[in-house]
């Protein structure tokens, strides 16, 4: 019996926005609550062991909810560069 190799997206790019996102908002986060912010990091470091053990089509399945969550309750969505959401 031959195996396939199963297709698998580069999840480090994404991993490395939020990392980025979290920076950008620590100085500002920090100065409203710092115990809620070590909350919010918290959350975030645990989030991203999740996230390098899980599968691709896990997470997309996952990103569509909550995309559909927030059109639903008319939330803005964010955008990729390439004009993808």
């Amino acid at each position: 019996m031959i195996k396939t190799a199963r297709a698998r997206t580069d999840t480090s790019e994404i991993a490395a926005d939020i990392i980025a996102a979290v920076n950008r908002l620590r100085p500002i986060a920090s100065q409203a609550d710092e115990s809620a912010w070590a909350e919010v990091e918290t959350f975030i470091a645990i989030a991203l062991k999740v996230f390098a053990k899980t599968n691709t089509s896990k997470l997309r399945d996952a990103a569509r909810t909550v995309e559909i969550h927030a059109r639903m309750n008319n939330i803005e969505c964010l955008q990729n560069d390439d004009g993808q959401r």
